[in-house]
């Protein structure tokens, strides 16, 4: 019967098969019954295939420690990064993100927190902060929220967030890094320890771990491109997390070769030794180095950092071709950024626990469907405006525990930024607001303050907060940062600074101490 009627091409045919069907056996009427809700179905199984397949996936790219300026296509003629140069050209790019601040020492852990939550750093809701139990529970995680709308989650490289997350928010993961950085004595990374990610009972057994035997960067990136090489039933969303540039600074030769210490021009802001202290100024990462730091020691850093981000663009570039290779890159939206910038010798200092642009502003580029091509804006927003984005551009609703607002507005070309200042925080020692045109960082155990016109010197080199005519600008950004401070549920009180931070669980101790060959600042 199937042969009989399986190549009707017009009405006329198909009038004449059905009178034949109405003259014929009950079991022949039967039989064709079957075979239309058969065809029917298969009808409705292609439709919600198709319907599957024409969903956008997400290519979520962090990397761990990059400074704004480290990009070539950002003005940085010193640097090769050809690979996010293609994104910037393909895509849009936003010149002023930052990073919100941090309540530890490790800015990374509550970086990705707010990027996974959407929410402020005082509210993540797994940090310090003491949030009732009922708000922490309704705070869903970016992965979470795209495995509930029927995408395929996927996780490789550094995580930096709880396992109990990880779960919440991926179905696979290969060569998963949980912890904070690379040590040397652990094998740098050159011999990272991964896990991986196996569906069990048992939380050991759930995550095994491995030794990697090549950079951790290759090892991320081979993930990512199995993963992408797979079959998949479901849209993707991919979280890729590189270790790099955090340290140790290793790469191999053949990229570090390419950026030796004397062919490395010194920042305009470098300086030997910070003015003052800023707060936590023996802080692990300050103490990379001895200080007061030598041009050259600066230099080589730089070298080597340097050296880490060409590298790890060339491993984007191979998740990039294994995803055009997929078939499956003009149907992706692609977001790639970092947690936050880096120092590296800029005022003096070499780490992240500061307010300066170099240290809290990151690059971030979006390339995909509907997103304009080589268009550049502000956008003077934070990072914890990713993961509203990401599924705001992918038309999933943007769940109500998410504070941050959607960039897709500045997308489609409505505004150019989102907000008119900027705060910045780190633990009791820095506020700072950050405006189109000026910068003021107040340190409140110091009663310090800094104000710096950003337009006319980006690289912060010249403080104005002692100048008669800057009084009535430094009152009103004051009174700005309260503002601000009220939004994000800052604890910190300016005239009562160590009661008033001890209301989070991370307190104001500081563990840090200075070196005994290190000269003691005011």
């Amino acid at each position: 019967m199937f042969s009989d009627y399986s190549n009707l091409t017009n009405l006329d045919n198909m009038r004449i098969q059905f009178t034949l069907r109405a003259t014929s056996s009950s079991h022949k009427y039967k039989s064709i019954s079957r075979l239309a809700v058969l065809c029917l179905l298969g009808i409705l199984q292609c439709s919600v295939a198709w319907g599957a397949k024409e969903k956008t996936n997400v290519l979520f790219i962090l990397t761990d420690d990059q400074a704004y300026d480290t990009v070539h296509a950002h003005g940085n003629n010193r640097i090769a990064t050809p690979n996010i140069d293609s994104l910037a050209k393909q895509g849009m790019s936003f010149t002023h993100v930052f990073n919100q601040g941090s309540w530890s020492g490790a800015v990374c852990s509550p970086s990705r927190r707010m990027i996974n939550t959407g929410r402020h750093l005082y509210q993540t809701g797994r940090g310090p902060e003491k949030l009732d139990s009922k708000t922490v529970a309704n705070i869903k995680l970016m992965g979470e929220t795209f495995k509930e709308n029927g995408y395929q989650t996927f996780m490789t490289g550094k995580w930096h967030m709880s396992e109990q997350d990880w779960e919440r928010s991926f179905d696979q993961g290969k060569s998963i890094f949980m912890h904070g950085m690379a040590h040397l004595h652990k094998g740098g990374q050159f011999n990272t320890e991964f896990v991986d990610y196996t569906p069990s009972s048992s939380a050991k057994e759930k995550f095994p771990a491995f030794k990697a035997s090549k950079h951790s960067s290759e090892v991320i990136a081979d993930a990512a491109v199995d993963f992408l090489t797979s079959e998949k039933s479901k849209p993707f969303m991919m979280y890729v997390g590189f270790l790099a540039p955090h340290d140790p600074r290793q790469a191999p030769q053949a990229y570090m070769g390419k950026y030796p210490g004397d062919s490395i021009e010194l920042p305009k802001s470098f300086a030997p030794s910070h003015p003052f202290n800023q707060g936590d100024y023996y802080i692990r990462d300050e103490i990379l180095e001895n200080n007061p730091r030598t041009p050259y020691v600066i230099q080589k850093a730089i070298g080597e950092y340097y050296a880490m981000i060409e590298h790890t663009d060339a491993q984007i570039g191979r998740i990039i071709e294994a995803l055009k290779a997929s078939g499956e890159l003009d149907n992706t939206l692609i977001v790639f950024t970092s947690d936050h910038g880096l120092a590296v010798g800029r005022h003096g200092l070499l780490g992240k626990q500061n307010q300066y642009d170099h240290s809290v502003r990151a690059p971030f580029i979006m390339q995909g469907p509907n997103v304009p091509k080589g268009k550049s804006v502000p956008g003077m927003f934070y990072l914890n405006s990713v993961f509203p984005t990401v599924v705001d551009m992918v038309g999933i609703e943007i769940p109500e525990s998410v504070q941050a607002p959607s960039v897709r507005p500045l997308v489609k070309g409505d505004k150019d930024k989102v907000f008119d200042s900027i705060y910045g925080s780190y633990r009791h020692f820095q506020r700072m607001l950050r405006t189109d045109d000026y910068k003021l960082i107040y340190y409140p155990m110091l009663k310090k303050t800094q104000l710096f016109n950003v337009a006319e010197d980006p690289d912060e080199l010249i403080n104005l907060a002692n100048l008669p005519e800057q009084q009535s600008r430094i009152e009103n950004m004051m009174a700005k940062l309260e503002d601000w401070k009220k939004v994000v549920n800052d604890p910190l009180d300016n005239d009562n600074v160590i009661e008033s931070y001890k209301t989070l669980s991370t307190g104001v101790n500081d563990s840090n101490k200075r070196p005994k060959a290190w000269p003691a600042l005011p």
